[in-house]
């Protein structure tokens, strides 16, 4: 998680958390994990082979295949595509060959994709990361072939083999007027005069698939924002999509445009767009707030997390605020994001919730963050906003958006002919037995429920269920305010059983958060999340 210190930023959740490593083995809070270059570099072997293998199953299956070709599980969730490794398109390269180097995808699997929903596994092994390497390219098709180093020497040379970055000139007012002439001749196409992405020309990638250009002044860089990276996608292009190479340009104008185009974006927003996994800490108190409005939040330090939508859009909440505090017995989490629309009705076809919700796992090597996996369940905390609004006011039905609605009348054994209404619906008064859900228990349907959060379990795709209402112990309370929404979580430390997630003191959970945001029409699995985080509980 990114951590910031200050006031709650506004931001987004729904989420995943799970115990792992001892707190002696965690860097101090708020410090990422993971390098993102590789310390030395390690040839194919078949040990290392073995090691990509079995953590590719477990941690990239669901999204790229069992066959490496992108057309997993998870994949018709996603936008842009997973990546299909038997084409071997890659889009991160620092060759002219359209071809990566091995530390091409070092640094992709360990830093992710901003702007896709390709996450950082940088907190990974740096031996389990080269296996995946080599295991990744053992899909392709064709090998991986690099020609003898030879940089362009004039507009019709072909050049081969690595980019050779030159030395950086200064960026000079002559520098700065030749960047802005060369960016409206070759770049403003696509990604338009302001930078913003508003260029007229259509585009698709070699899947066929429709394609937008990258808003510049965002900040979101799909490989590293540092210069000589960006040197390399100017130079090299994005094999696979409409990002072109410009060989033609190689040598100061290509420095240049690097310049031209990161001064379109501060450092702050490249920084927040980076999906690292941060040390949070849960601070023991003596007493836990159970309302968003209590004053201890205000003194309580947040940790900012980015965001990722799973079906890319710019309009997006970018970060989620996490605070959590335990007084040795309960846990209190709070949740602040922000969403310029309350969506708190579902009842029409056309209309979703806002909601958010925490997932977490009891396995030290966590599953597929998506819902887990069959054999490793995972224990979700969900809160939504129309339960909330049950909660204020009165229940919610059909009626209250179709108040003219025509009704069944269906008899109530709990009152007498006397007491029954000449003409009723099913409401809170009627016999359970005539209303399914709620007769069967199933607490979507129970309209006297107390609480706005459920508590649910899931072993993959498909496998969500909520726990029996008895066993319903997760609290939750939200209130939506000023654009933005803050919703406080409350359970026991210890879970009842295998399928409720117990939190130690003294160890370090893994936690992740998902949120929904119901008037961009997200649901179920469009939605938007965050990776793996750790998360200490205070002695």
């Amino acid at each position: 998680m990114v951590v910031f210190r200050g006031p709650v930023a506004t931001l987004v959740a729904g989420g995943l958390a799970f115990l792992a490593m001892a707190c002696s083995q965690s860097p101090p809070a708020g410090e990422s994990t993971g390098r993102l270059t590789p310390t030395t570099q390690m040839a194919a072997s078949p040990r290392l082979l073995e090691l990509g293998k079995n953590t590719y199953e477990k941690k990239c299956l669901p999204c790229h295949g069992e066959k490496g070709d992108g057309q997993a599980e998870a994949a018709y969730l996603l936008y842009p595509k997973p990546r299909n490794f038997v084409d071997a398109r890659y889009r991160l390269v620092s060759t002219w060959d359209y071809v990566p180097t091995d530390e091409d995808l070092f640094e992709t699997l360990s830093r992710g994709m901003p702007g896709s929903a390709m996450p950082s596994w940088a907190h990974l092994p740096e031996e389990t990361r080269w296996g995946l390497v080599h295991y990744v390219k053992s899909f392709a098709r064709n090998p991986f072939e690099i020609g003898p180093d030879h940089q362009p020497e004039s507009e019709t040379d072909i050049p081969t083999g690595h980019v050779k970055v030159p030395p950086e000139p200064s960026y000079t007012s002559e520098a700065r007027a030749r960047a802005h002439e060369l960016y409206l001749e070759v770049c403003a196409g696509c990604h338009g005069p302001t930078g913003k992405g508003e260029g007229q020309e259509e585009q698709e990638d070699s899947e066929g698939f429709p394609t937008r250009p990258r808003d510049l002044t965002a900040g979101i860089y799909k490989g590293r924002p540092e210069p000589e990276p960006v040197y390399h996608r100017i130079a090299a292009g994005l094999p696979g999509s409409s990002m072109p190479s410009h060989p033609a340009l190689y040598g100061d104008d290509i420095w240049h445009l690097v310049h031209y185009v990161r001064e379109m974006s501060s450092h702050e927003q490249r920084a927040r767009m980076e999906m690292k996994r941060f040390r949070m800490v849960a601070t023991r108190v003596d007493e836990l707030p159970d309302h968003p409005d209590a004053s201890s939040w205000r003194s309580t330090p947040a940790f900012n997390l980015h965001l990722m939508p799973l079906w890319w859009r710019d309009d997006r909440p970018e970060e989620v605020a996490v605070q959590a505090l335990h007084d040795g017995q309960e846990i209190a989490i709070q949740l602040t994001w922000p969403d310029a629309t309350h969506d708190h009705t579902a009842l029409r076809p056309q209309d979703f919730r806002d909601a958010v919700a925490i997932e977490l796992s009891g396995d030290p090597d966590p599953p597929f963050f998506g819902m887990g996996e069959k054999g490793t369940g995972v224990n979700i905390w969900m809160w939504k906003s129309e339960r909330q609004a049950d909660l204020e006011s009165a229940f919610q039905d059909l009626d209250k958006i179709y108040p003219n609605i025509g009704i069944d009348s269906y008899p109530n054994l709990l009152r007498s002919a006397l007491e029954q209404p000449t003409r009723h619906a099913l409401t809170l008064e009627s016999d359970p037995s005539f209303v399914t859900g709620w007769g069967a228990k199933n607490i979507v349907s129970d309209p006297t429920r107390k609480s706005a959060a459920e508590d649910l379990v899931a072993e993959g795709f498909g496998t969500l269920k909520a726990r029996p209402l008895v066993d319903q112990r997760v609290e939750a309370t939200g209130v939506y305010s000023v654009g933005s929404y803050r919703v406080v979580f409350k359970r026991a430390l210890w879970g009842e059983d295998d399928t409720q997630v117990s939190l130690r003191l003294g160890d370090t959970a893994l936690v992740s958060f998902a949120v929904w945001d119901g008037s961009a029409g997200d649901r179920d699995g469009k939605k938007s999340v965050t990776i793996w985080q750790e998360l200490f509980i205070s002695p």
